[in-house]
């Protein structure tokens, strides 16, 4: 292999492992928008609920919402709602994929982008939903056993289940049913009302002539502020209704998520995206928010602020106490943003805020941007960045005047413990055709053992099942003198009917059947004592053959009595008949102390004992009459 080769080939794989390395976060995250009832979120395995207001969404969340509860999340102009108890699992949403599935319940999805067309896709256990164009539909899953219901309201969509794929104009219906699929008229309730009243706040909105239609939150923010032009920022927006000294990320709290870290989730109703992209700044004595000229495609930031303090900065707070703080501040347009989580160049390129026109507007503020003022720096005391991963800053200290100048800048948050972050998941995510159809045949067979338990009746266990065979033992089998049967076997654990059952119901039956028989006698006398034994092979047991009686000739005298009677008092000859193959007994259940003996073996023995007497009572009666026949013969 010659050295060009060789040196390609490590360049290669240096390219590679620095790709890994410098994998860049998603740059699109979604916003909880609405929350009506108990609404959970699984984040990194662990559920979060209470507020969720402003709560990002990214891949890898379950939102779950309890019976007669709603909430709504979106991502850019896409809004997604969830009716009462329901499921929705964000399988992926980053740059170029937004991948939701519906593990059960309703969702109503509108998509407005029509760049958004060929990243979206819609699951289900029975099908696959895209669009060809922008628009509404509804969808119900596993509301009936195996059954997905697609209502479009608008647009096209394209719904595959059941080995076919076919498009719904608006207006129509298409139901998915195991290896069936049904089309139909669409059906309106008033979940779907409640979607409709939510889709008419969004039309003529002011803010989407400032802002791109990916930058997910802007929708809130016409009904809380104004938008004002700026000669130094151009367009700029400032809420309307904040008390006095209010600054930005001062009234919410600081949330660990991987992989950015420290994020901020705000308390208010539009704070969203003037907290994860652009910057504020203070015009004419408030705090404003400007978006600037987004290049591309808007890249989303868990906060937008610089942070200040630490061990040599000492803070006084309100409960009395001084202490080292750690304090935060928002981000001007002349402030270079540092992510504290791993991006690449490029990556970093696109966090860098740009203003509406080519002009080199910064320069003329030289003096302002080197004089160390620091405006709304919030700070809380150092030990509380450890304690959990939920930091509330309802009563944040806000520096003094004198204070914000020259204070000590940290180039990084502090970091949440070791003991307190959660682990990565290491395995690789599935194909997408591996996410469409993992559920479908643990769905198909759950369904089959549904309806098995329900042509079965109630499930009985233990003592109601005994109970139950008893009952039915005194209804189908009359009495009877105590007989020598098997006793009954205990209940099993975990009961299901199964075919081995009913053969030993049909066995059983034939047994007593065989019982019941006239050639059976069964003794009443003095029933035997049985005694518990470990199980063992029967013994083949000796047969008595009996030798022929030759019944008296007419005139043989006395010698031929004599020698009948002989033979008669003679014992009779033992004689071995064939071996019958051993039957042989299940093991003893563990469950058990002591295995009871087989009794099936014993049967035909001990009848063959309780007969004896019978046949010696006959044969007497017998020679009492060859006697009688011989006096008379003599006579």
């Amino acid at each position: 292999m010659s050295r060009k080769i060789v040196q390609f080939l490590m360049l290669a794989a240096l390219v590679a492992v620095t790709s890994v390395a410098m994998a860049d976060p998603p740059a699109r995250v979604g916003r909880v928008t609405v929350t009506e009832g108990r609404v959970t979120m699984l984040v990194n395995g662990e559920e979060e609920s209470g507020n969720l207001m402003n709560w990002p969404v990214t891949s890898e969340n379950h939102l779950t919402t309890a019976s007669g509860a709603r909430a709504e999340f979106r991502v850019g102009s896409t809004a997604i709602r969830l009716d009462g108890d329901t499921d929705l699992e964000v399988q992926e949403l980053d740059d170029e994929r937004l991948v939701l599935r519906l593990n059960y319940g309703t969702a109503a999805v509108r998509v407005r982008d029509p760049a958004m067309l060929n990243e979206f896709e819609f699951l289900t256990p029975q099908a696959r939903i895209t669009l060809t164009e922008p628009g509404s539909f509804r969808v119900d899953t596993e509301r009936a056993p195996d059954t997905t219901v697609v209502n479009v309201f608008a647009g096209n969509a394209r719904v595959e289940g059941a080995g076919t794929m076919l498009t719904a104009r608006s207006g129509k219906r298409v139901e998915v049913r195991g290896d069936d699929i049904f089309t139909a008229l669409a059906r309106r309730d008033d979940f779907d009302n409640w979607v409709a009243n939510r889709d008419r706040r969004d039309e003529g909105m002011v803010a989407s002539r400032y802002v791109p239609a990916d930058m997910t939150g802007y929708e809130d923010l016409d009904n809380y502020g104004n938008w004002v032009e700026d000669r130094e920022y151009g367009t700029v927006w400032f809420p309307r209704a904040v008390p006095v000294g209010w600054a930005p990320y001062r009234d919410g709290r600081w949330v660990w998520i991987s992989p950015w870290g420290w994020t901020w989730v705000d308390n208010s109703p539009w704070g969203y995206a003037p907290f994860h992209y652009g910057r504020w700044v203070v015009v004419s004595g408030r705090w404003c928010w400007t978006p600037g000229r987004v290049i591309g495609r808007a890249v989303w930031s868990p906060a937008l602020v610089g942070w200040v303090g630490g061990n040599n900065w000492s803070v006084s707070f309100g409960s009395g106490r001084s202490g080292p703080a750690v304090g935060w501040y928002p981000l001007s347009p002349r402030d270079r943003y540092v992510p504290a989580y791993r991006v690449s160049s490029d990556f970093e390129r696109r966090l860098v805020w740009n203003h509406r026109t080519n002009e080199r507007w910064h320069e003329r503020y030289h003096d302002r941007d080197h004089d160390g003022r620091r405006d709304g720096v919030t700070a809380l005391p150092s030990d509380q960045w450890g304690r959990g991963r939920h930091i509330p800053v309802n009563n944040g200290v806000r520096v003094t005047p004198q204070d914000v100048r020259n204070v000590p800048i940290m180039t990084a948050p502090p970091v949440l413990a070791s003991s307190l972050q959660r682990p990565q998941r290491q395995e690789p995510p599935p194909s997408r055709e591996d996410r469409f159809n993992r559920d479908r045949d643990d769905r198909f067979n759950r369904d089959r053992n549904w309806e098995r338990r329900a042509e079965r009746g109630p499930d009985l266990r233990g003592p109601e099942r005994q109970e139950q065979q008893r009952q039915q033992l005194l209804q189908t089998q009359p009495q009877q003198p105590q007989q020598l049967t098997t006793p009954p076997q205990q209940p099993r654990q975990n009961w299901t009917r199964t075919d081995n059952d009913e053969r030993d119901n049909w066995r059983g039956r034939n047994m007593r059947e065989e019982q019941r028989r006239p050639g059976i006698i069964t003794a009443t006398q003095q029933p035997p004592q049985l005694q518990a034994a470990p199980p063992q092979m029967p013994q083949p047991q000796p047969q008595r053959v009996e030798q022929p009686r030759h019944e008296p000739r007419f005139g043989g005298g006395d010698r031929d009595a004599r020698e009948d009677r002989g033979r008669r008092d003679a014992p009779p000859q033992m004689q071995m008949a064939p071996a019958r193959p051993p039957q042989m007994s299940p093991p003893p259940q563990q469950a058990q102390p002591q295995p009871q003996p087989q009794m099936q073996p014993q049967m035909q023995p001990q009848q063959h004992h309780q007969q004896q007497p019978q046949q010696q009572q006959r044969r007497e009666v017998r020679e009492r009459r060859g006697e009688d026949r011989r006096e008379e013969e003599r006579r």
